[in-house]
Order: structure tokens, then sequence, then C-alpha cells
């Protein structure tokens, strides 16, 4: 594992020495890892409190200042403000009944990803080339979350058992749209790059279940789902080499 990631690095850093990123400008594809808060808003608000996310991508700049990136996001969080999805199977103190009778404290979770493709400009205006500035991106993709319930210790518990946990999940889904304000760094000497980002997600979404235990009904409403994202992605820029560093014997 260690030489796998000497030999990336390693390598990344010989694509680079091809190229002068400090004056002149570069077409590069960028893989970028990084991680996020997120504050929700609409509809989603009413389901969930803020929760963290984890984020991979690819990005792509041209020497035009066109960019453009396919994401794919994780979120997950422990802040569920819709509770009582299982307020008809839980005593008066808001524990579960095991298999064994015995009562047990279940705990709510937020669980989710979304999938985007972005299509932007890249600014020069500030950084300390001209490959890197402040970017502005706009796209669409799929968002989907729902609760995820466990119960203490793991406990078995029939009425959240496979299909019954459907019944109070809230899976839900839909068309995601994804405008982004963000600053790239690729530094002169190669080794700091990365990028900061704020974007407004809002997605019109519904719930996919068939039904809602709980609520004894069938849930079809249109809903919208919207939140902030603040994040910080660690970047591996990737340069091709210029046909006139090839030397030949």
């Amino acid at each position: 594992m260690r030489f796998t990631l000497f030999f990336i690095l390693f390598f990344s850093g010989f694509l680079c020495a091809q190229v002068n990123v400090k004056d002149s400008l570069q077409s590069v594809s960028i893989i970028g890892i990084g991680g996020g808060i997120n504050v929700p808003g609409a509809d989603l608000k009413t389901r969930f409190g803020y929760f963290t996310s984890l984020h991979a991508n690819y990005y792509r700049k041209q020497a035009s200042g066109l960019i453009w990136s396919a994401d794919l996001n994780y979120y997950f969080g422990d802040k569920v403000n819709e509770r009582s999805v299982l307020k008809s199977i839980s005593t008066e103190d808001g524990y579960i009944i095991g298999g064994n009778g015995t009562l047990y404290e279940p705990f709510f979770y937020m669980r989710g990803y979304s999938t985007s493709v972005k299509i932007g400009k890249l600014f020069p205006i500030i950084g300390p080339n001209k490959n890197s500035g402040i970017f502005v991106m706009a796209g669409g993709g799929f968002l989907q979350h729902k609760i995820r319930i466990d119960t203490e210790r793991n406990a078995f518990v029939p009425a959240l058992t496979k299909d019954y946990l459907k019944g109070y999940d809230r899976l839900t889904n839909g068309i995601l749209i994804q405008p982004t304000l963000g600053y790239l760094h690729l530094s002169n000497s190669r080794l700091l790059n990365f990028s900061i980002q704020l974007e407004y997600c809002l997605a019109f979404t519904q719930n996919r279940r068939s039904y809602n235990f709980d609520e004894i009904a069938v849930d079809n409403k249109k809903r919208t789902d919207s939140f902030f994202n603040v994040r910080f992605n660690w970047l591996l820029p990737i340069y091709k080499k210029r046909a006139k560093d090839f030397y030949y014997f």
C-alpha cells in the first residue's frame, strides 16, 4: 500500500515536471477527495439537522479556463428530526420491544448520496499562477437520502426486520440541481493542490416506498429538498507531458 501511494505521487510529480505550471496555462486532469459540512433547508430541514459528507471527484480543466467535473458524494449524520416514525411500535418512553421481550433504544441516522456532472469557468484573478483562481460551475444529477434505524446492541426486533424496516425509513430520491462557487489552488511546487467550494443543492424528490407503516398511508407528495455544502478537496493533478520533452537515443 505504501509503495503504491509512493508510486502514484512520484509518477504524478514526474508528469508535472514536464510542464511549466507557474508561467503558462495548462490543460490538466485532476482527481480529488475531501469532506464537507451540510446545512439543510426546505423540506429536508424538517427531516434532518446538519450532516457531514465525503466526496470523490474528477475534474478536467482546459487551458482556456473551461472546467467540468464528475462528483460522487456520500452523506451521513445523526441529527434526525423525524424520530416519530417509530411511534406506533414504541412504548411511551420511546423504547422498542425486542423479540425476547426486552426493551431496546432505537438509534436514528441520516444516510444518503448524490452524483452530479457540472461545467463552468475558471477565472485566474487570484492564486499562485494562471491555472489557479475562482471558478463557477453549474450542473445536475441525482440525490437520495433515508433514515437509517438501528437498535441498541443490534437487537433482534421483529417489527424492524427486512421489508418491515422499509415502511419507516422514508427512502427519498429525485433530480438534483447544483450551482457551485469555489477556489482552485494548483501550486507552483505541485505539492499543495486543493479546492474550497460552496455549493447550493436543490433537489425535487419523492418518497419511493410503497407504504408508510406509521402513517398507515401511501406518501406520494412532491418534496423540495435543499442544503448548503461547504467542502474542502485535496487534489492530485495529472499534467500531460509536452512532446518536446521526449528524448530518443
